[in-house]
């Protein structure tokens, strides 16, 4: 091996820096060469190649190349048949090369290399596929890709091995978003809507914006298409997406309902540090199916979502935000705030007594707005309603024991009525918390008991509910008198020097009403909440509710979680309600429970009898494959006739990162069968099980 300098040779003004080393090497009328094969390095810049020839002659300094072609060009690697080379411009032409970026391969006939580190690409091809004959590809007429991963090419077109799939003009690629797959295909056959098939094509994609392309055919109802967006801000505090779309329904022969619609998104944005938040959400429906209808979600209902405004800002003793929330949907029942002011300032101590302060204010004008295909005696109704509370507590603390009394008040303003009167509405509240935490440890355990009360005292409201409007649960304010008595466990264990879990939780107690007329019994029920870790994968969680006054077990969950290895996994649950067990938001708001008589609430829409056995399993048979199976069986519903339904999924991933996805559902009136397809890998697994924070678990 001769090794040759180039400074040696030329003046170094010419060809400082670069490095020549090559086999047998020859030299005639300013040219170097050899056919055996060597090594040329300079910045930025590394061939190795069979054939080498060196043309220095006439002040130029151009290397041309051929056979086995290996190329270091700044952060890329080539290969490729033929390179032509200029040292003093540093561009060149590598013909038939391909490199690798990420997990793409892209090539062409004609590769030019730029001296800003970049390259253009005539006549290229973009794909997945690590196979000479590749099983999908995006063949391109002109390309450029720079900054490593961003890729504009033009004259776009996508092949399923040699078919020709669909055309585009122009496409602006991120290549680091193949986590996100450039496109994606789904057949479904079965279901009311009849079978169907679609593709999902990445239009544009920056590190921060992306554009997609959704086209499909229903054999039942036709075409349909439309355009997802989604931005987010380098900074991470600005956010976008968006999806738009459209459909030419035939099954619906009226021309005026045959267009069918779904404009939906959300907007997000931190202004002043921080300090500002703003969001924004809308959803436009051309009808109250469409949700439905163009969904193909798992086993769960899909519904609008609400179309507001929301701004908040916070600062380091008070908050204040606005509201606005509109129905654009007419088909919705919907509580309008056109607007709501909130503002609450922070709890701080009065002088050195030892009492906390803490207030809010509201204003408001709300509007209830039913659907259309309400019933003609039920009306839309709307106020101004301007709200102010003001609660003090003191915490007492005496050994292990603390006691926190609260007394409190809270005043409404009505500006509409039934009788189209205002109203005003006050109602004094006071609360009392007592809770002592006692311990023990048993070797590596620690076994924590905390016998607790809270008593709610509330007065009677100085406007029945009955007499002004009731827009939401902020509006139902009743005279309450309730005690909740509880023995609280939690027993915490050591698994290692830096892990501790808890390994049981107990909560035992139950409520008494006091002076309550719609309530029989002073002590209606009683609770049971367990939950047991017999291991770091498995877990079970109960909850139980006995009814004293009916004699019958009120509610019963019972949830086994077991991950069985790091392959498999599965879930049991069954849940169980009786007709006195009443559907609320928050099952410790008793309100309700004394304003109305259970008779009365039993014969509502709120009784929730109900039992229901649900099933999950999972199973990655295979590194790139795994089975789930879904199912959950209803029956005992009050009117309403038993269900059972269940749903199969099949994924994998084969050959050049193609993902697929086979679904099989069947839902009470609806059976469906599905295939996903997609291009693209799954993100990788950054948690490497290093425990680096004592893992608490609560």
């Amino acid at each position: 091996m001769k090794k040759i300098l180039f400074f040696f040779l030329f003046p170094l003004s010419l060809l400082q820096g670069i490095d020549i080393d090559i086999e047998n090497p020859s030299y005639e009328n300013g040219k170097l060469t050899t056919e055996d094969g060597g090594v040329i390095t300079a910045p930025n810049f590394r061939l190795q190649a069979l054939r080498i020839c060196y043309d220095s002659s006439n002040e130029q300094s151009l290397l041309e190349a051929e056979k086995n072609i290996i190329l270091e060009f700044g952060e890329y690697f080539f290969v490729g048949k033929q390179l032509v080379y200029d040292f003093k411009t540093k561009t060149g032409v590598l013909y038939h090369g391909r490199t690798a970026v990420d997990q793409w391969y892209i090539g062409g006939e004609e590769i030019h290399l730029c001296a800003d580190g970049s390259f253009y690409i005539r006549n290229g091809f973009a794909t997945t596929s690590e196979n000479a004959r590749m099983d999908w590809q995006l063949e391109t007429g002109d390309a450029h890709l720079k900054d490593h991963h961003m890729l504009t090419a033009k004259d776009v077109k996508f092949r399923f091995i040699a078919l020709p799939i669909f055309w585009m003009p122009k496409i602006h690629l991120d290549l680091n978003a193949l986590f996100d797959p450039p496109v994606r295909f789904n057949i479904k056959v079965g279901g009311t809507r009849g079978s169907k098939v679609g593709f999902i094509y990445k239009l544009y994609s920056t590190p921060y914006w992306q554009t997609n392309l959704k086209v499909d055919y229903r054999v039942k109802s036709g075409f349909g298409g439309g355009i997802e967006s989604y931005y987010r801000s380098p900074c991470k505090c600005t956010s976008f997406s968006s999806i738009n779309y459209i459909s030419d329904d035939k099954t619906r022969f009226d021309s005026k309902t045959r267009t069918r619609y779904r404009l939906e998104g959300n907007y997000h944005t931190q202004l002043n540090h921080g300090k500002t938040t703003v969001d924004a959400t809308w959803d436009k429906l051309s009808d109250y199916e469409m949700a439905s209808d163009y969904d193909d979600a798992d086993l769960y209902l899909v519904l609008a979502n609400p179309t507001q405004l929301y701004i908040r800002h916070q600062e380091s003793n008070w908050i204040a935000s606005i509201l606005t929330r509109v129905r654009i949907n007419q088909f919705q029942t919907l509580k309008q705030e056109l607007p709501t002011l909130y503002g609450a300032y922070r709890p701080f101590e009065i002088g050195s007594t030892g009492i906390l302060s803490a207030g809010k204010f509201e204003a408001s004008y709300l509007e209830l707005e039913y659907t259309n295909n309400s019933e003609p005696d039920i009306n839309d109704y709307n106020s101004p309603r301007y709200e102010a509370s003001q609660s003090f507590w003191k915490p007492l603390k005496a050994g292990a024991f603390t006691m926190t009394p609260e007394v409190g008040m809270t005043a409404i303003y009505y500006g509409n009525s039934k009788k189209r009167s205002d109203r005003w509405m006050a109602i004094g509240q006071f609360e009392l918390d007592m809770r002592a935490d006692l311990y023990r440890f048993y070797g590596d355990c620690k076994h924590v008991l905390t016998p607790y009360l809270r008593y709610q005292y509330y007065t009677f409201p100085t406007t029945s509910p009955d007499d002004h409007f009731i827009f939401d649960i902020n509006d139902g304010w009743y005279r309450l008198n309730a005690l909740r008595l509880g023995l609280l466990n939690n027993f915490y264990c050591k698994s290692s020097p830096c892990c501790i879990y808890r390994k049981l939780y107990l909560d035992l107690y139950t409520y008494a009403f006091f002076d309550t007329k719609t309530i029989e019994e002073i002590i209606p029920k009683t609770y049971a909440r367990v939950i047991y870790n017999f291991t770091d994968r498995m877990r079970h969680s109960n909850l139980f509710v006995w009814d004293f006054q009916h004699q019958i077990v009120d509610q019963f969950n019972s949830l086994l979680e077991w991950t069985i290895n790091t392959t498999m996994a599965v879930a049991l649950e069954y849940r169980h309600r009786s007709p006195y067990a009443w559907r609320k938001v928050d099952a410790t708001n008793f309100i309700l429970d004394s304003f109305r008589s259970v008779d009365d609430l039993e014969k509502t829409l709120l009784s929730d009898r109900r039992d229901t056995f649900l099933y999950h399993f999972y199973w990655k048979f295979h590194p790139t494959w795994a089975f789930a199976f879904q199912s959950r069986n209803g029956w005992n519903r009050k009117d309403e006739v038993g269900y059972k339904e269940f749903q199969v999924t099949l994924l994998g991933t084969f050959r050049s990162s193609w993902n697929v996805k086979m679904d099989y559902k069947h839902r009470e009136h609806d059976d469906r069968f599905s295939i996903h397809f997609s291009v693209g890998l799954n993100r990788p697994c950054y948690d490497y099980n290093a425990c680096r924070v004592p893992c608490l678990e609560f």
